[in-house]
């Protein structure tokens, strides 16, 4: 059995253990059981929704060290193949005492991680191997380093979603643009787009499809908007997220996880951050020729939003732009990097 250590809540979002999750269903389908092991209920209903195995560790997700006694007592009696960790509150005492018990992978997205471990991830675009070379051998043991795009861990329907869509579906004038910045939104980052974007003359004629994750605590806003203009869709909780990118004819997004679904999908898209590991990834998608970058909202606040709604007026108008866009994500991405990750943590 394969154990994975990640949480989800308002203030984290879903990212971690949406990811984490893609990773499960790609182990399951070796026939490998998966056990996942979170800090409180907050992810509790993602887990049951997905018919995925969990233990509520009763411990506190900033402070992870608090649960090793329980967790190496469990790790001793149960003895798993491997712990998956995914949590950007880890230390190095922590990782330390589970690498002394278990085998060892860990989900990284800062380049660095805080002590050497036995698997090291890191599916971002900016991701080089150089940056963890000081790491490999750090403690007399080798670290196998799994970077970059081939490993980004998206779910079986984005396995060759682009070359479903096909080049000739992109219209002369994009006219469905989808909006999500992930499970939480706590600055309610999608409700303030829509309020820039339907005050401005041409985007105001655009229609809006609004991913709302089950963490939202701004839904009743969005729901407010969806009630007054006719052009505004919300859809919460999405069971078929790549069968609803492939109705959308571009894309506005936060700088997670998603950027990777829609270049597997052949979304062209606008990107922007707005907590500091997302800079990173936005920057690197511009730089590939993959997306536009709009900014990062913890420098620049809502003085963003107006540079983001010119730009995808832009890109709303560039059928050539667009199809360009397409083709870099869909050459970036194929979808498969769930499965690639799953071979490894096995082998």
């Amino acid at each position: 059995m394969i154990w994975i250590r990640a949480d989800a809540n308002e203030t984290i979002g879903t990212g971690h253990i949406m990811r984490c999750l893609s990773v499960a269903d790609a182990l399951r389908k070796l026939g490998e059981e998966v056990l996942f092991l979170t800090a409180d209920e907050a992810a509790e209903e993602l887990l049951t929704e997905r018919g995925q195995a969990f233990r509520i560790l009763r411990s506190s997700y900033r402070e992870p060290e608090r649960e090793l006694p329980v967790l190496l007592e469990m790790i001793k009696e149960q003895r798993p193949k491997l712990l998956l960790v995914d949590s950007y509150f880890v230390t190095e005492e922590y990782l330390g005492q589970l690498r002394k018990a278990v085998r060892l992978a860990y989900m990284d997205d800062y380049g660095t991680v805080p002590a050497p471990v036995d698997i090291l991830i890191n599916y971002n675009i900016y991701a080089e191997e150089a940056e963890y070379e000081a790491l490999r051998t750090a403690g007399g043991r080798n670290m196998r380093l799994l970077t970059g795009p081939d490993y980004a861990p998206l779910r079986p329907e984005f396995f060759d979603a682009g070359r479903r869509r096909g080049m000739t579906d992109l219209p002369k004038k994009a006219r469905r643009v989808l909006v999500t910045v992930g499970g939480s939104d706590r600055y309610n980052l999608a409700g303030c787009f829509l309020r820039y974007a339907l005050a401005d003359g041409e985007a105001k004629t655009l229609e809006y499809h609004v991913v709302s994750g089950m963490l939202n605590p701004h839904l009743p806003y969005l729901a407010e908007m969806s009630e007054k203009y006719p052009n505004v869709h919300v859809h919460q909780n999405v069971k078929h997220m790549a069968a609803l990118m492939a109705e959308c004819d571009m894309a506005v997004t936060a700088g997670g996880s998603t950027v990777y679904e829609l270049c597997a999908a052949g979304v062209p898209f606008l990107c922007f951050s707005f907590v500091e590991n997302q800079r990173r990834i936005v920057e690197g998608f511009q730089k590939a020729g993959v997306a536009f970058c709009g900014g990062d909202y913890e420098a620049e606040g809502e003085t963003l939003f107006p540079r983001l709604i010119f730009a995808m007026n832009k890109l709303a108008a560039d059928a050539a732009l667009r199809r360009r866009l397409s083709r870099n994500g869909r050459e970036l991405v194929d979808g498969q990097g769930a499965e690639r990750l799953a071979e490894a943590l096995l082998s």
